[in-house]
């Protein structure tokens, strides 16, 4: 392995543009370099000199990846209700005794390496081809796999259709691995918007599919065959767009390098998997099902919505970082956390100022603990999806284990705040997985300046603007709605304050900075 890694470690900071990124290894990250890192002005100068395809394209691929989520969460929250009209619940119930078997097993189907082989040359064919046959062989198996535990599920449950189920669902695990090939090579290719189409005409194809089966009385069915349907749409597009001949080669050898990193990769979504479920154990043990129920759904809605809008920014700098050198990957980490954090800051405080009256509205009463859990988290997500932006370079240069220590401490100090729970009650421990979360954010942020990237300084000048707009937006907001924070006059009335608020902040603090911001967007524009 060790000749491996110094093999990869060669290609590392050659200029030529398909030369590969450092692989993983297992020592820790390494002192930060003594020589200065550029410091703000410097690095927007090396910026403003870099190649104008490359900033087209990362605006490119960020917005293709952000509309396309769009239409997927638009996709979704009408297909719920739709679906749930057509089928009824025991239809549901069949399909829910399905998926977490299929979710779980999902996590392991690439192995991790469609990210890591975005780092290996395209003409390392033994590589690829090798890579090939594996994920194949992966992709079969688990089919396999997840169809003869459906048969075993449906005699445990006294459901036998849960059988046709999991044997329908068990068919996307080969259309998912024939994809990380193609995935890769578009990755590095830096053709993320290609990407974000094929997820967008899967989620389309499939969406019509399970109507039209649910529509004929498929039941279950319909739904398992949506998620079939995507994932076979998706890979056909990404194949059509990036398939190339494999060899007949098959030397396991050669991907040592690639599956330590793809393994770092599975271990932290499976720490992240492992570790909610614990959470969620707990919290329900100590406060019963119906907290747990508030709990969850509070977890849920920051979860999605940070991970939505962060998502693209990722891809998009993880793809970038694959080629960029060090002191331009510095310059534009740091622009894009404080593009998200000028995204996230005011939304993440607005909705905490907005969300009791709001559910208070909808689901009534009932829900307001959940309102109070979601109003105290949801600054929290949006922090860490503003630091988890590292993870992107951590990854790129090769530093997957110390991104899966980073997320396994997160874990733990998750669940250690939950623990306390009978003494602090729910919000308490609410309030303590925001601690754990900024634990998490700085180290996140502190991470990459220890393998020679960007120092947390410029990071931190970067966000403490559009941080202090938010909360000036939601405290404004929460002052206009606090009389009657369920009339929506008053909230329309809260939010345009809030919104101005954050406009004003921004403009005392930054004023100049925004108006050479909105001129690099109407330079990029017209090129």
């Amino acid at each position: 392995m060790r000749e491996e890694n110094e093999r990869l470690r060669d290609h590392a900071v050659a200029p030529d543009p398909e030369e590969a990124a450092p692989p993983e290894t297992a020592v820790p990250l390494p002192d930060p370099p003594t020589q200065p890192v550029p410091d703000q002005a410097a690095m927007a100068a090396q910026m403003a000199q870099a190649a104008p395809g490359g900033a087209r394209t990362l605006a490119v691929n960020v917005l293709a990846g952000g509309g396309a989520n769009l239409v997927k969460i638009g996709l979704q929250l009408a297909m719920l209700p739709l679906m749930a009209h057509l089928l009824g619940p025991a239809e549901f119930g069949v399909y829910a005794l399905a998926l977490p078997t299929v979710a779980f097993f999902m996590t392991l189907a690439d192995g991790g390496l469609g990210a890591s082989l975005a780092r290996e040359p395209t003409q390392s064919r033994e590589i690829w081809s090798t890579a090939f046959w594996l994920v194949l062989m992966v992709g079969v198996g688990l089919t396999l796999t997840v169809a003869g535990w459906g048969a075993i599920l449906a005699q445990l449950s006294h459901e036998p259709r849960v059988a046709g189920v999991m044997g329908l669902l068990s068919v996307s695990f080969v259309f998912v691995t024939v994809s990380v090939l193609p995935y890769a090579r578009l990755t590095r290719e830096r053709r993320l918007a290609a990407i974000s189409g094929a997820d967008l005409a899967g989620s389309l194809v499939g969406a019509a599919v399970a109507v039209a089966l649910a529509l004929r009385g498929a039941g279950a069915l319909s739904l398992a065959a949506q998620y079939v349907v995507l994932y076979l749409v998706r890979g056909c597009v990404l194949n059509l767009l990036a398939f190339v001949r494999p060899g007949l080669v098959f030397r396991p050898s050669v991907l040592r390098a690639h599956v330590s990193t793809g393994s770092a990769l599975v271990c932290s979504r499976l720490v992240d998997f492992a570790g909610r479920l614990v959470e969620n154990l707990l919290f329900g043990r100590l406060f019963g099902p119906a907290a747990l129920g508030t709990f969850t759904f509070a977890n849920q809605v920051p979860r999605f919505l940070c991970e939505a809008a962060s998502g693209p920014l990722w891809g998009a700098l993880y793809a970038h970082a694959l080629r960029e050198d060090e002191a331009q990957l510095a310059a534009l980490h740091a622009k894009l956390v404080r593009l998200l954090c000028i995204l996230l800051a005011p939304v993440a405080f607005l909705t905490s100022a907005l969300v009791p009256g709001l559910i208070l509205r909808i689901l009534g009463p009932a829900w307001s603990d959940a309102a109070t859990i979601l109003s105290i988290l949801i600054p929290f997500y949006a922090l860490n999806a503003v630091a988890h932006q590292s993870g992107a370079l951590m990854l790129a240069r090769g530093a997957g284990w110390a991104l899966f220590r980073l997320s396994l401490l997160l874990v733990v100090a998750r669940v250690a705040a939950v623990l306390p729970g009978p003494w602090l009650g729910p919000f308490g421990v609410a309030w303590g997985i925001g601690v754990a979360q900024i634990l998490f954010a700085v180290l996140m942020l502190r991470a990459p300046g220890r393998i020679g990237l960007s120092s947390i300084g410029p990071l931190l000048r970067g966000m403490w603007a559009p941080t202090l707009g938010g909360l000036a937006a939601g405290l404004a907001c929460h002052f206009v709605v606090q009389g009657a924070p369920t009339e929506i006059p008053r909230i329309a009335a809260g939010l345009l304050a809030g919104l101005a608020s954050h406009l004003v902040v921004l403009l005392l603090l930054e004023g100049s900075r925004l108006r050479e911001d909105l001129l690099g967007i109407r330079r990029l524009v017209r090129r």
